[in-house]
């Protein structure tokens, strides 16, 4: 057992027999890479061929989301203005509605009191009483606070004219 060549057989007998089953065990696995390397290249085919489409769509679907979200804005815009336009709208019905009110009221006063004048007696339609002069009113001694300040006294022409009927028209 000393022979080196007898071990040296051995050695490349062992050898040989570790590569046979080396290529043995391999040649299934290079035959499923190869598959594999077929399938991926099959697949590769395929998205060479079918992503520029799906990317081409992909843009158009991206520009017509845009367009969308441009026609919202607009809608949107368009709904603001109408909305401004029927609430001004209101406004100036509110307004027109209560010159209305009393420019109706004035005119009722109006004929109240003429009607009260033309049926009157003749006898004191006659006897006009000389117009009251106005006495001078005494002046309380000013106030420091504005908010006390006493409202100026009105004649009944005035409160006619205004839309109140004064005590002595009653």
């Amino acid at each position: 057992m000393t022979n080196p060549v007898f071990w040296l057989g051995l050695s490349i007998l062992l050898l040989a027999l570790g590569m046979a089953a080396l290529v043995c065990v391999s040649i299934p696995a290079l035959i499923g890479l190869a598959r594999a390397a077929r399938s991926a290249e099959k697949f590769f085919d395929t998205l060479d061929r079918e992503l520029p489409r799906t990317l081409e769509a992909m843009r158009h679907t991206g520009s017509d989301l845009s367009g969308l979200a441009d026609d919202m804005t607009d809608g949107i815009n368009s709904a603001r203005n109408i909305v401004k336009q029927v609430d001004d709208g209101l406004s100036d019905v509110r307004y027109q509605a209560s010159q209305a009110k009393r420019t109706t009221r004035s005119v009722a006063v109006g004929f109240r009191v003429a009607w009260r004048v033309l049926t009157k007696p003749k006898k004191s339609r006659s006897k006009r009483r000389p117009p009251v002069k106005p006495q001078p009113a005494k002046c309380p001694p000013p106030s420091s606070d504005p908010t006390t300040s006493v409202p100026p006294k009105r004649s009944p022409e005035q409160s006619v004219i205004d839309g109140h009927e004064s005590s002595s028209l009653h």
